[in-house]
């Protein structure tokens, strides 16, 4: 599991994308990106991502992670996948 196995689309958001990957676990992991001053929390021109993992109740952890990059994403796809 790592960052290349997101599947990236456009966002709603002008200009931003958003991928996401459901592990067998149930986990899910969404990513997003976006140009300065979208509100997002992850900024393409620097190759960040603001990420929400999903419980597999479908519960969001209370709090997204933010600017991580693909190196940090995968490290937490990884770990999400161990669960």
């Amino acid at each position: 599991m790592n960052f290349s196995d997101l599947i990236f689309k456009d966002h709603f958001i002008p200009g931003a994308t958003h991928g996401t990957y459901k592990f067998p676990n149930g986990w899910e992991i969404s990513v997003a990106a976006g140009p300065e001053g979208s509100g997002l929390k992850g900024h393409i021109s620097q190759d960040t991502f603001e990420v929400l993992l999903i419980r597999p109740n479908g519960n969001e952890l209370e709090k997204p992670l933010y600017y991580q990059t693909p190196v940090q994403i995968s490290s937490i796809m990884r770990v999400i996948n161990m669960l």
